[in-house]
């Protein structure tokens, strides 16, 4: 399966409001789409799309944008890897409603392997929270303070 550039930037729009979760601050769209490099337009689509999913919120006027609805802890990258992409299924074959998409479906030895990959990767997207993710990056964060430099 590959994660489309939408779904990228919707899991990088979501991380990015859920460092502001627990101050409560509201976050300007250019700010969320500057500190991510995101192009302005494709992050206009895409908060519409979480928001009326019900993940994000907005405030309009001065002092404006955009803040999580939920709990970091309460949303998985999983949940917003379907709500932008759909199933993830690396191959058509998989799904377990899926009308057979080959003669061999029953006895393919490829589709076994895709089962077993496909249900990997929901076993990891469907436990990753934004609370751990946001743990994770302040872990690499610190890891990685002694190797910042600019030329």
């Amino acid at each position: 399966m590959k994660i489309s550039y939408k779904g990228d930037y919707a899991l990088k729009a979501i991380l990015e409001l859920s460092r502001h979760y627990q101050s409560g601050e509201v976050l300007p769209l250019v700010e969320i789409a500057n500190r991510n490099d995101i192009p302005l337009q494709f992050l206009e689509q895409i908060m519409l799309i979480l928001k009326g999913a019900g993940y994000i919120d907005s405030k309009r006027g001065i002092g404006g944008g955009f803040f999580l609805k939920r709990h970091p802890k309460e949303i998985t990258m999983g949940e917003i890897i379907r709500l932008i992409d759909g199933d993830i299924e690396p191959i058509a074959c998989v799904k377990a409603t899926a009308e057979p998409c080959c003669i061999e479906i029953e006895t393919c030895v490829f589709r076994e392997i895709w089962v077993k990959v496909t249900k990997s990767m929901t076993d990891i997207v469907d436990v990753v929270t934004f609370a751990d993710m946001m743990q994770r990056k302040e872990e690499l964060r610190q890891q990685n303070k002694g190797y910042m430099y600019q030329i």
